[in-house]
């Protein structure tokens, strides 16, 4: 380190004044040991900022502005040498001098007694490294190199390579720059640059390389310091799965500029429904009023389930494969439509055999199959619109021949359409006899005699 002379601490500039008329003038004046102290101050500041090399670490080039290193010492000259760079410091950044500008604050300060003896070149540079703000530039972020006495022997472990090295230097980064290396924004230092240097520390610097990382298709520019490719993975906290694509492989190492490649290759499952709908049937109802409706069952829609096994390439599908597909069945939604009409007095019909044919007035024909029935071949007694079955009633199909409808079937004589039947359907009438009565009907086709209801 730096070590002061009990005798002469002044440099050689000061010391001359000290026994010249320089030195008699300022002792000689009121406050003169302050002036004298000044004018010291300002030369040695000044020969101190022409004679101490002023070194700019490469340590940190790249890296984010640090806060301005200072020069260090431990013994009374650095003491000494802040001391007076601070008086000459604070003259220059008083309250006065900020409202005044630097020029008119040195003006000032050039007007205390005993300055004016001093070259006006060395208070100008001495001014002018004070207002930096002790001994340091932030624009250039510099600082004055104070070096050891005797060096000290570190170990450098350079990227896994260690190596002894010798240093005069201070600190870490000094140290690190007096090799010439410069380490970058993304390299790691350890301990940190602007750490002391002690004799025996052990120095690791990690270098970042640049790479091209592609990942499932998306591209973008990376350093790392890891080692390899798997490193690179897990240094970016990449879990990859095993259909996954690595290139180059996870055991490659990694060098400068080189392109990752992770192409991510998923099996999902996944489940479509295709919908069936349901359908409508209708049923009669000799309980509900003709022309009316009733829902008896709701319907339901069913559906196609399809599971599938999806590759997925880069979240994109590349193939599917069906692996199970389930149908349920829609349920049908049943309608009753009715056919029931109020009982009413059954007319008293003349037997055919008496009615004259001339007679008969028609409104329409209908060619139509006819059968015959009674209440023991029906199974009751009781037709759908509630009377009794005897001769005159007919049976018939709602849809072609509407209940209460009274016609006049030849051979048989006149009828009214009061009942329904399971086999009565379409085209078809069943004619109706007595319980006691013989039947003289042969089934047949026929016109019969649409009469109106």
């Amino acid at each position: 380190m730096l070590r002061p002379n009990a005798k002469r601490w002044f440099p050689a500039g000061a010391a001359s004044l000290a026994n010249g008329p320089a030195y008699r003038l300022l002792t000689g004046i009121p406050n003169g040991h302050l002036h004298l102290a000044l004018v010291a101050a300002l030369i040695t500041a000044s020969l101190i900022a022409l004679v101490i090399p002023i070194a700019r670490t490469h340590a940190g080039d790249n890296s984010p502005p640090r806060a301005p290193a200072h020069a260090v010492a431990s013994d009374a000259l650095a003491a000494a040498l802040q001391a007076q760079a601070q008086t000459v410091t604070g003259a220059l950044v008083s309250p006065l001098s900020a409202q005044m500008g630097s020029t008119a604050a040195l003006g000032l300060l050039s007007a205390e007694p005993g300055v004016a003896l001093i070259p006006r070149p060395l208070v100008v540079a001495a001014a002018r490294l004070a207002a930096r703000g002790a001994f340091v530039s932030p624009q250039t972020q510099t600082a004055f190199a104070m070096q050891r006495d005797e060096p000290v022997g570190f170990t450098l472990h350079e990227n896994g390579f260690a190596s002894s090295q010798r240093s005069a230097g201070l600190t870490v980064g000094q140290a690190l720059a007096v090799l010439g290396i410069r380490v970058g924004p993304h390299d790691l230092v350890s301990p940190l640059p602007e750490t002391e240097l002690s004799s025996g520390q052990h120095i690791f610097v990690q270098y970042a390389n640049p790479v091209r990382f592609i990942m499932a298709g998306q591209e973008q520019e990376a350093y790392t310091r890891a080692a390899t490719v798997g490193g690179l993975l897990a240094e970016a906290g990449i879990q990859v799965q095993p259909l996954d694509l690595v290139y180059p492989d996870v055991s490659q190492p990694i060098h400068s500029g080189m392109t990752v490649s992770v192409v991510t290759v998923r099996d999902v499952e996944a489940q479509e429904d295709t919908p069936l709908e349901f359908d409508t049937v209708y049923q009669y109802d000799a309980d509900l009023q003709q022309g009316s409706t009733a829902l008896l069952q709701a319907g339901n829609n069913g559906y196609v389930r399809r599971q599938y096994r999806i590759r997925q390439v880069n979240s994109h599908e590349a193939r599917r494969e069906l692996l199970a597909e389930t149908t349920v069945a829609p349920t049908e939604q049943v309608i009753a439509i009715g056919t029931f009409v109020a009982a009413t007095p059954a007319p008293e019909y003349a037997p055919a055999a008496v009615a004259p044919a001339g007679d008969v007035s028609c409104a329409s024909s209908l060619h139509v199959w006819a059968t015959w029935y009674n209440a023991t071949s029906a199974g009751g007694s009781t037709t759908a619109t509630g009377t009794g079955v005897y001769r005159g009633i007919v049976a018939v199909d709602p849809r072609v021949i509407p209940l209460g409808t009274q016609m006049y079937i030849p051979g048989y004589g006149y009828g009214l359409a009061a009942d329904t039947g399971g086999g009565v359907r379409g085209s078809m009438i069943d004619l109706g006899f007595g319980a006691g009565e013989v039947s003289d009907w042969h089934t047949r086709w026929v016109d019969i005699c649409i009469l109106g209801p």
